[in-house]
């Protein structure tokens, strides 16, 4: 009889144990939105990449002349004249990134690997002031400063301030913005990620689950014991 309650208490116990890494593990889901102008600020980043924080995690934009090589090329905040506050490039009259009708001439690169150790599982980007002929495009890559390959179609007017969602997005460490007609304003990044809490977090509450079984289970025997030895007694 005491092996079986002492089985159905370990049994218990496990449970408990897996319901609690359950309720902290990847399935809450946090969505995170950084936006590229968070205080709608009006000029000249000061350099060619600049960090953007959100709810504790970091991304960093990027910008670049399309060249051999590519070269780093200035940020700036751009709010005048704008759907929504957004990133732009100093080097043109817009501050917007501008393509020729073939190829971007321009772009701003995002920088997402710190998001892959945190479980990164969605990601979607909004651009902002693309109108009539205007296009752009999105690539990812591997490399820094470097825009990689194509991912997704040339998006036109119709995708203007929309969230795009940027297919296999675990896949890749970088993703660039680039015009090819007219000019376009990135404004904002969106990532889905379900973080794994390590393991340390876990233990504070297995142990208190652990303590609390362990007292019931010498409870139970320190009563029996008295009981026994009430029999024994009489």
């Amino acid at each position: 009889m005491k092996t079986s309650t002492n089985r159905r208490q370990v049994k218990i116990l496990a449970a408990l144990v897996l319901f609690c890494a359950f309720i902290t593990s990847s399935g809450w889901a946090t969505v995170v939105t950084w936006s590229l102008n968070p205080n709608s600020s009006e000029g000249a980043v000061g350099s060619t990449s600049h960090t953007f924080s959100s709810s504790g995690y970091n991304i960093t934009a990027s910008g670049y002349t399309v060249g051999f090589p590519n070269t780093p090329l200035g940020l700036y905040f751009k709010t005048s004249g704008a759907d929504l506050p957004g990133l732009g490039i100093v080097s043109t009259s817009d501050h917007q990134l501008q393509g020729n009708g073939l190829f971007p001439t321009s772009f701003i690169q995002i920088d997402v690997s710190s998001l892959l150790t945190q479980g990164l599982t969605d990601g979607k980007i909004q651009i902002g002031n693309v109108y009539s002929s205007d296009s752009f495009v999105i690539w990812g890559s591997s490399t820094l400063g470097d825009p990689g390959h194509q991912i997704g179609d040339v998006y036109t007017s119709s995708s203007n301030l929309s969230f795009i969602d940027i297919d296999d997005v675990e896949s890749y460490k970088y993703l660039s913005i680039g015009a090819l007609n007219g000019g376009v304003l990135p404004v904002a990044f969106q990532a889905t990620l379900a973080a794994v809490p390590e393991m340390g977090a876990l233990f504070p509450v297995i142990g208190l689950i652990a303590a609390i079984a362990v007292t019931q289970i010498l409870r139970r025997r320190r009563i029996a014991h008295l009981r026994a030895g009430s029999s024994s007694s009489h």
